[in-house]
């Protein structure tokens, strides 16, 4: 390479350098103006909203501020594009990234002139050093110096630029939430404003030129321009969104293979009649979601990242297309051939395919009306304004009125026989109240539209879409989430009915929610069950209360008056901006939270719930733990308080919280409440400490002669505060558990003063078991030789599928055979058992005894073991 080629090559560089810094300067300060506009506008739009709220607490809603929030919706509407500002930083931050570390992966930046002279002059065979060459030499540390200028103004100039996406991300990101919150007080009030003059003559005469509007070509090529720029954009996205309409159809024809051939293949004619039923639900739900699917991401794709007025428009008009496809395409399935109501529901719906048939043509005229209506609702303006979607929504509303007519006449009405079986006699007596429901809530929107109201109409009628396509998905699944339901229950508490066979094989019973269990447990678990699913219905109605109320509320905002604010919460919210340094600043700001009379009612529900559930845990305890995990009675009571403790203590913080109690607020109270019950209750907690000692370390059993203090008795009872002695005068002294920790305890017992007796039988279960605890005591205490004090005791050990075992306790004195009258009493309690039909045919095995050794007599360690399971008392 010649000498000037060296020196220009590098001069070459430095002016790319140079251009590629002029390029950043110029894109900062464009990016700078985007950023002051999006600024200005979020400034404009704080001040439109305080300004808003101020009229609307001063005036009201009149007329004239009603036209006010009709501008103020319309401009908003012209807003809708900040996705597009979001892919716009997002791509730019990429861009800056890598511009500026190629900028640091620069070889020759010139942080070492000297050295990386040197180099540029071997790599082009000539030698530094040389006389000839220092000429050249000087020139190019010059350009390397100039070079590390440039290199330096482009790392601070890209730092800035990314500094600047930032706060243009933030500044965006900022205005869409305060443009939201507009937007939601907007629609709150300006549903009942009028949007447009009454129909005239002129509105048919506008409609052909509403109708040019709607196949103009230039709208159609734009909308082309537009997608392919979406598509160049982010081509992820949009293969993204094939992908999801051919898994959306795939879906769609899997699960409709599946729910017609319910009942013919092998797994599914081995099913019961509710596992059908179940699945037949599930699928048919699947299938209907799948055209309205397709059309929802179709339209959040139009809606979001590089976005035109075109586009917006046609998400909008699909996003009510994909609504209205919804709330056709449920009952169609529903009524379709092979589907949910011909092969799973007991009633015979007459015309039913001629009914699929109108409703599959009604369906895509209605699909193709939301489209068109909301398109030509945001598109048309000037002379033929409301035309195609004011006529159109009442051409719409009158078929609707058409369908419902007949399918709910009262007399040979469509449904009229479903309605007759699972309606009731009340309901189907007043059907023609439903009759008029149906028919005249299309008739009002029609009037609505032509007088005008065609905001308000079209926001009643996506209310009223949603709330009926909820009511039939519900309704679709309730039966399966009954079954569901029951089955968790059976599995849960291991009652699950076992398979039945015959000589062919498995019996198909039609249902698997019967229990297997009877007598006292099975009416005991059902009473559990019965308030669990009281519970469940309870909060599933007040879920849907407030569901369908916070849809609907906002149509009518005086409801609101009805949930006055009773107090208000300061709350401290932390906030993060970031200064023109790029540093960030963090600020707290107090913000004022109401409290409504809803929230008082929603904290009492939350305070009823936990209690009922920490009512209801010992049962549940019962059904679900004991009846697989053997624990002794300290554990099992341990476990119990503290589980009722935890649920009532969750319950108290949600209500708390929905009343807008803080720890804030009371943790000097907690502190207080702390250190009084601590000086107050001390004698308490001494015995609740004192508890759990005598619960989990057994110092005495049931029945041990001990001496706590000065008093001496047999152990009647131990409970989580206190233990029961019962002296030989009959007495009961009630002991506190402290007493066990502060004082000396003899346990006489194991000196071998007395004998403890144990056996077990298995008895049927036609019986209560606390009947025959009874028996069975009041038999062992009338036989000689059985201790009084203690007395006899007899408790449920455990209940099995054909009978229920019960221990029979009893204590005799030192100096007799335990085994031998072990075996006398056993005969007694079999021959009288067997007398009454009471003896199950087998028998347990009875629990180990042995002699206490003359060591354990003298140290004082003996006690009767046996091998027996968790007992509850009977």
């Amino acid at each position: 390479m010649s000498i000037p080629a060296v020196a220009a090559k590098v001069a070459g560089e430095n002016a790319n350098y140079a251009e590629q810094w002029a390029n950043v300067a110029e894109d900062y300060q464009a990016l700078n103006e985007r950023v002051s506009a999006v600024a200005a506008k979020l400034n404009t739009t704080k001040s439109d909203l305080d300004d808003v709220r101020s009229k609307l607490e001063h005036y009201g809603l009149t007329p004239t501020v009603g036209l006010l929030l009709r501008h103020k919706k319309e401009q908003l509407d012209a807003w809708q594009g900040n996705g597009s500002v979001t892919l716009f930083v997002t791509e730019e931050l990429g861009r800056a990234r890598q511009k500026q570390l190629e900028v640091e992966m620069v070889r020759y930046n010139g942080a070492d002139a000297s050295g990386q002279t040197t180099e540029i002059l071997a790599e082009a065979g000539l030698d530094a050093a040389s006389v000839q060459s220092m000429v050249l030499a000087s020139q190019v540390r010059a350009l390397l110096d100039q070079r590390r200028e440039w290199l330096a103004a482009l790392q601070q100039g890209y730092h800035d630029y990314q500094r600047k996406l930032a706060e243009l991300d933030s500044t965006t990101t900022e205005l869409a939430k305060l443009t939201r919150e507009y937007r939601t007080l907007i629609d709150r009030h300006v549903t009942w404003i009028r949007s447009g003059d009454p129909i005239r003559i002129d509105d048919l005469r506008n409609l052909g030129a509403g109708l040019g509007a709607l196949f103009d070509f230039r709208r159609s090529s734009d909308l082309g321009y537009s997608i392919k720029r979406k598509w160049q954009a982010n081509a992820i996205a949009g293969i993204g969104l094939l992908v999801s309409i051919v898994l959306f159809l795939l879906m769609r024809w899997r699960t409709k293979s599946w729910l017609v051939d319910i009942g013919s293949r092998k797994r599914m004619r081995e099913a019961t009649a509710d596992t059908r039923k179940l699945a037949a639900g599930v699928l048919t739900t699947f299938v209907a979601l799948a055209f309205p699917g397709v059309l929802y991401v179709l339209a959040r794709w139009l809606g979001t990242g590089v976005v035109s007025e075109s586009t917006l428009h046609a998400s909008s008009g699909l996003y009510a297309a994909s609504l209205v496809a919804l709330m056709v395409e449920v009952p169609r399935q529903l009524l379709r051939k092979h589907g949910y109501m011909e092969k799973h529901v007991a009633v015979e719906l007459p015309h039913r395919e001629r009914a699929t048939a109108f409703l599959t043509l009604v369906g895509f005229g209605l699909v193709w009306a939301a489209y068109v209506i909301t398109l030509m609702n945001l598109v048309e303006h000037g002379m033929w304004r409301d035309s195609v979607s004011r006529f159109g929504l009442m051409a719409a509303m009158l078929m609707v009125a058409l369908t419902a007519h007949l399918t709910f006449r009262p007399t040979g009405g469509f449904l009229e026989p479903w309605i007759a079986k699972f309606g009731g006699s009340v309901i189907h007596r007043v059907r023609f109240i439903i009759y008029l429901a149906g028919i005249g809530f299309p008739l009002a929107m029609l009037v609505l539209a032509a007088l005008g109201y065609g905001y308000t109409s079209t926001e009643l009628i996506r209310r009223a879409i949603i709330t009926l396509v909820s009511v039939m998905v519900a309704a679709t699944l309730w039966s399966g989430v009954k079954i569901v339901s029951a089955n968790i229950w059976q599995m849960l508490t291991g009652t699950m009915p076992s398979p039945q066979y015959d000589e062919y094989g498995r019996i198909n019973t039609g249902s698997s929610s019967g229990s297997q269990v009877s007598g006292v447990l099975g009416e005991h678990f059902l009473e559990l069950k019965h308030h669990l699913a009281f519970l469940c219905q309870c909060g599933l109605v007040v879920g849907a209360i407030v569901a369908f109320g916070s849809l609907w509320i906002d149509v009518f905002p005086n409801v609101r008056m009805g949930n006055p604010v009773v107090w208000t919460v300061q709350d401290t919210v932390t906030q993060s901006s970031v200064d023109a340094s790029g540093q960030t600043i963090t600020s707290s700001v107090m913000e004022s939270t109401p409290v409504t009379a809803l929230h008082l009612l929603l904290a009492a529900a939350t305070l009823f719930v936990a209690f009922q559930l920490a009512k209801l845990l010992p049962a549940l305890f019962d059904a679900l733990v004991l009846q697989r995990v053997s624990f002794d009675e300290g554990m099992e009571h341990f476990f119990l308080v503290l589980g009722r403790v935890l649920l009532f203590g969750v319950g108290c913080l949600v209500a708390c919280k929905w009343v807008g109690v803080r720890w804030q607020t009371i943790q000097w109270l907690a502190v207080g409440l702390t250190i009084g019950l601590g000086f107050g209750l001390q004698d308490m907690v001494r015995n609740l400490f004192g508890g759990l000692v005598v619960l989990f370390e057994k110092p005495a059993r049931l029945g041990d002669l001990i001496t706590v203090g000065r008093v001496t008795g047999r152990v009647a009872a131990q409970k989580f505060r206190t233990t029961v002695l019962s002296d030989d005068e009959g007495r009961e002294v009630i002991i506190p558990n402290k007493n066990f920790v502060s004082e000396d305890v003899v346990n006489w017992m194991g000196a071998g003063r007395l004998n403890v007796i144990p056996i077990e039988v298995a008895v049927s279960r036609d019986e209560r078991p606390a009947d025959l605890c009874r028996t069975l005591q009041e038999l062992v205490i009338a036989q000689p030789d059985v201790l009084l004090a203690p007395a006899p005791q007899a408790t449920l050990v455990c209940v099995g599928q054909a009978s229920q075992r019960i221990e029979v306790r009893a204590w005799i004195e030192e100096g007799q055979d335990p085994a031998r009258f072990r075996d006398g009493l056993l005969k007694i309690v079999s021959k009288f058992l067997r007398e009454h039909e009471l003896l199950a045919a087998v028998q347990p095995t009875q629990p180990l005894m042995r002699e206490a050794t003359e060591d354990e007599m003298l140290s004082g360690n003996f006690r009767s073991r046996s091998s027996r399971t968790r007992k509850r008392s009977a």
